[in-house]
């Protein structure tokens, strides 16, 4: 009898991706402002949605350290996140990170001093 892959449902996706975030911002307290925890929380929403399996690597700006991701399609496999130490020292940003720098930075400048 072959193992049958059977998604992953919402309610794990949803339980397991809010424990990571938690750690993340509250134990560890990298502000929820932090662009590469907005554009973390982004990617774990569109997953708690959608189910759609990542594997990713995210540079957290303003540190020196990259979460190591991982969202799983299937039922039996946990969402995972691990901090590493960033072994380049300026890494490639991911198009989604830069939006939400750039993002960040207009809004500033309209707010003025």
């Amino acid at each position: 009898m072959g193992g049958q892959k059977i998604p992953k449902p919402q309610a794990e996706r949803v339980r397991e991706c809010m424990a990571i975030y938690r750690k993340l911002t509250e134990e560890l307290g990298i502000p929820a402002e932090n662009p590469s925890i907005r554009v973390f929380k982004k990617r774990m929403t569109a997953y708690m949605h959608s189910g759609e399996g990542q594997d990713e690597v995210l540079p957290i700006f303003g540190y020196d350290r990259s979460i190591y991701y991982k969202f799983p399609r299937w039922a039996h496999q946990q969402v995972d996140a691990l901090l590493r130490v960033n072994k380049v020292m300026h890494p490639r940003l991911p198009a989604d990170l830069q939006e939400e720098l750039s993002a960040q930075t207009s809004s500033a400048m309209q707010s003025g001093p």
